[in-house]
């Protein structure tokens, strides 16, 4: 479930799934961004929202880097990496969904009104 990027001279591995509580108390309380929208916006390539997993990455290493200080990789940067990140988070999806079947994306084939077509949410 990492995503592997490249900037700066340094290899970013960003595995959302490894956020602690208090990792994602922070990027709540800078971007107002719960975890499910996070992981939304930095496929919709949010500014806010790439910018405050590489900022957590960095700050890990450097307590004292500030959130409105910290610039962040542009988004050339970023668009190489999207699909591999949107493959993470098909299996965070998974994960956090793991009775949910895998679906080709047609409708259910069931006959019971009362079965649902099988979905995956974030």
């Amino acid at each position: 479930m990492t995503w592997i990027v490249n900037w700066d001279g340094k290899e970013y591995d960003v595995d959302p799934t490894e956020f602690s509580g208090l990792e994602l108390k922070k990027i709540k309380l800078r971007t107002g961004l719960t975890y499910k929208v996070l992981i939304e916006a930095i496929a919709q390539l949010d500014p806010d929202a790439i910018n405050a997993v590489f900022w957590l990455v960095d700050q890990r290493d450097n307590p004292d880097l500030k959130f409105d200080d910290y610039a962040g990789p542009s988004i050339k940067v970023i668009l190489p990496y999207l699909d591999a990140y949107n493959t993470a988070m098909d299996e965070v999806g998974k994960a956090l969904n793991p009775g949910t079947p895998e679906t080709d994306g047609s409708p259910s084939s069931s006959s019971d009104p009362d079965v649902a077509a099988p979905t995956m949410t974030l």
